[in-house]
């Protein structure tokens, strides 16, 4: 990557732990502050990601976890690093700690994994939204339709699986924000995850 002032923030969570509402409330406290913001999102709104969202029911295991790192790919190539370069700050909903959790409920093995996405852009800040189980489920039985992951897991086994994504994530050198998204406002937990873009900025534009 050629020099930039871009930063990228990726926020990950169990489905029903509200990555939506944080990176929008984010997106919108960013801007007030003043920065370029891109909002984006995994699967991506692409051709690709499109065939990736209607392939979910019919693809599992290596093959869809293959389908996830193609539009990661995309994604990097043609959204995250083209902003980076422009010096805006990119808040994507989902990133590589959703796929160490979705795709071993798949039963994909981890180093699988991991191989797929050896390659990805490290983020800058990288945040692991969590919820007590019965309030993820709560959240998810208000919803009109699921998918496969939201119907068929228990939600305590995708939160594990998170938190295993926290360890694993963290001894490879990402940078790791883990919040309690359940019991703790949501404003709080934007307000948090503002003041640290905010001296992740600060401490860029000083190098």
């Amino acid at each position: 990557m050629p020099e930039h002032r871009g930063l990228f923030v990726t926020i990950d969570g169990p489905n029903g732990v509200g990555k939506s509402t944080i990176v929008s409330g984010v997106t919108s406290r960013l801007r007030e502050l003043g920065f370029a913001v891109l909002e984006t999102n995994e699967p991506t709104a692409s051709y690709l990601g499109q065939l990736v969202r209607r392939l979910e029911e019919e693809y599992r295991g290596r093959v869809y976890a293959c389908l996830i790192a193609a539009d990661r790919y995309y994604h990097l190539d043609h959204e995250v690093i083209p902003a980076l370069l422009e010096d805006k700050i990119v808040l994507s909903a989902r990133y590589i700690a959703s796929s160490l959790v979705l795709q071993r409920l798949d039963n994909v093995d981890l180093e699988f994994i991991w191989a797929l996405n050896s390659q990805i852009y490290i983020p800058d800040l990288s945040v692991i939204l969590t919820a007590p189980a019965n309030i993820l489920q709560h959240r998810l039985d208000q919803r009109l339709s699921l998918s496969r992951f939201e119907q068929a897991e228990l939600r305590s086994t995708e939160l594990s699986y998170y938190l295993d994504a926290v360890d694993f994530l963290s001894v490879r050198g990402f940078n790791i924000l883990q919040l309690d998204n359940g019991n703790t406002p949501i404003g709080q937990n934007i307000s948090r995850i503002v003041t640290e873009v905010d001296k992740l900025a600060r401490s860029r534009n000083h190098e």
